[in-house]
């Protein structure tokens, strides 16, 4: 009867209280606001020291006549406890950018991911294009590893796009290269490759 009786019968606002208490709450931060973190408080001054500007989540360096433009991009099963992620690379004409005030990934003659700079598999790098965040994430372990990422293989090779010869020596692979080389020569991005 007991059972019955302290069901029904109303609870005064200190058990009410304690009981909010007892309800788990997660431990830490969420992962997208890990990745929120590590976007401003590491990316974002990395790139900044590098000469790219920025508007959310895209940076971009102009040297005439050509941009160099990074996009982080979230992928949409994303949650708020998993975050999985890509950096797009774009090479391109500044006369093609739509919006001078705000390029954008397309913009570009063509884009890649990070996989053709040379990032490797790693604890972070799934190695299908994207990195990823959880719960469980460190922090620092995982801005550490991005930032040399970006430090060691990605920066280096990206900064140099700054002319024809080193976009054409950048871009050199089969499939890349003739629809480089087909823009260059137009002096604009085409979309087509004529064999």
């Amino acid at each position: 009867m007991n059972f019955f009786v302290n069901l029904f019968r109303r609870k005064i606002s200190k058990e009410i209280i304690l009981e909010k208490e007892l309800i788990v709450q997660p431990i830490g931060i969420t992962a997208k606001k890990k990745q929120l973190i590590f976007v401003k408080d590491s990316l974002k001054p990395l790139l900044k020291v590098a000469g790219y500007k920025t508007i959310g989540n895209k940076w971009w360096k102009k040297h005439e006549p050509f941009f160099n433009l990074i996009e982080l991009q979230n992928f949409s099963w994303n949650s708020r406890n998993s975050v999985d992620f890509c950096f797009n690379f774009t090479t391109g004409f500044i006369s093609d950018v739509t919006n001078p005030q705000k390029p954008t990934i397309h913009d570009g003659i063509l884009y890649v991911r990070e996989n053709y700079f040379g990032v490797i598999q790693n604890d972070y790098w799934r190695g299908a294009n994207s990195y990823h965040i959880d719960n469980n994430t460190d922090l620092s372990k995982f801005t550490e590893q991005v930032l040399n990422d970006f430090k060691l293989l990605i920066l280096p090779k990206f900064n140099l796009l700054t002319n024809e010869d080193s976009i054409v020596s950048f871009y050199s692979d089969e499939f890349l290269g003739p629809l480089v080389k087909q823009s260059l020569t137009l002096g604009h991005k085409n979309v087509r490759i004529d064999n």
